[in-house]
């Protein structure tokens, strides 16, 4: 004989739920990468296309447009093109370069299976900061002035709408990104920071532990201002490079990208721009193949206060960026910039524009 017993009451199924919940989230987080690529290739489609050398995409578009890349795309308001192509430009191609689209959509991915979990949202977004903070030493590198360049980082801090799992060109963490390039802080510490988020995001995907956003915060922030290379150590050496991990000292000709009190034209910006605008001719032969652009012209201002090493940064046309180098090459001695009193050479960049009427 079987004998069944009633218990009388039902128990309640916590797991179906979860399980549920679970795949809701995951459903979620996927929508919102497919909306955010949808977004970026309608941008794409609508805006004009320029092809670059390294088969990358310049897509030129109207209106308001914070600048961002996406695989092989890069995607700037006409406003940001004309006024600061060759900042942008660097910045995004050093995105490219690195395949940071990449490195973003398989973190994505992740967050996806773990959307749950505070440790996977961290991890991303320093992984983030890493590819900004790569992104702005191959701008600074490619001789662009860094005095400049921030400010310029400063005024599209507040820029339009820019899309997940792209790199945008105004990214957070501001602040961090202007005191490296100033101070040249060491990128070990960034790879310390990395390694020691994936310990715990690899622990968190096993054991689904819950990790406290706030204390991370706060310890980055700690950390960060400890490992800083303070100005006196700057003072000491004429330019920091930064190889596997290691400091080391320049040669001491080296020149600095942002000094204490950086060097000054005759009289001023506004007498610098004076003299430009007489200094410099149009070309004949440009002016008959209807040629236009702006050049940027990278050079140095050394200890003594004279122009060196005269460079085009960004290249436009043989006939003007021989123009806009033969008139930088001619200017008058500068006043020389400064660190901690002391006279040292320093790296400038200066744009002419070439417009016909």
């Amino acid at each position: 004989m079987i004998v069944e017993a009633n218990s009388g009451g039902s128990s309640f199924h916590w797991m179906p739920i979860a399980i549920s919940l679970y795949f809701v989230g995951v459903a979620f987080c996927v929508a919102r990468i497919v909306m955010s690529i949808v977004a970026v290739l309608k941008i794409v489609g609508s805006g004009t296309k320029q092809h670059l050398p390294n088969g990358i995409t310049l897509v030129v578009v109207d209106g308001e447009q914070a600048p961002f890349s996406w695989f092989c795309y890069i995607i700037i308001s006409k406003k940001d093109y004309d006024e600061n192509a060759a900042e942008i430009l660097g910045h995004e191609q050093a995105h490219i370069r690195h395949r940071h689209s990449i490195d973003v959509l398989l973190c994505d991915l992740m967050c996806c299976l773990q959307w749950f979990n505070p440790a996977m949202w961290l991890l991303r977004r320093e992984l983030c900061a890493v590819h900004e903070y790569e992104a702005d030493k191959a701008v600074l590198d490619s001789g662009i002035n860094a005095k400049q360049y921030q400010l310029l980082l400063i005024k599209k801090a507040a820029g339009a709408k820019w899309y997940s799992i792209a790199n945008s060109f105004n990214h957070s963490k501001l602040k961090y990104r202007i005191t490296m390039m100033s101070r040249r802080k060491s990128s070990s510490w960034t790879l310390a920071k990395a390694l020691y988020v994936l310990p715990i995001a690899a622990f968190a995907m096993v054991a689904f532990a819950q990790i406290s956003c706030s204390e991370n915060k706060d310890e980055d922030s700690e950390n960060i201002d400890s490992e800083i290379t303070s100005p006196e150590d700057l003072a000491d050496a004429k330019a920091i490079e930064v190889k596997d991990g290691k400091i080391y000292k320049s040669p001491e000709d080296e020149p600095f990208l942002v000094v204490e009190d950086m060097p000054e034209f005759p009289g001023g910006d506004e007498a610098l721009r004076e003299y430009l605008a007489k200094r410099v001719k149009y070309p004949e032969n440009a002016i008959k193949r209807g040629v236009e652009g702006r050049v940027f012209v990278t050079f140095v201002i050394s200890k003594e206060g004279y122009v060196t090493d005269v460079k085009v940064a960004k290249e436009v046309d043989s006939d003007l960026d021989a123009e806009a180098v033969r008139v930088v090459s001619e200017m008058p001695q500068w006043t020389p910039g400064k660190q901690k009193g002391v006279a040292v050479n320093v790296s400038y960049t200066v744009p002419i524009n070439f417009k016909l009427n």
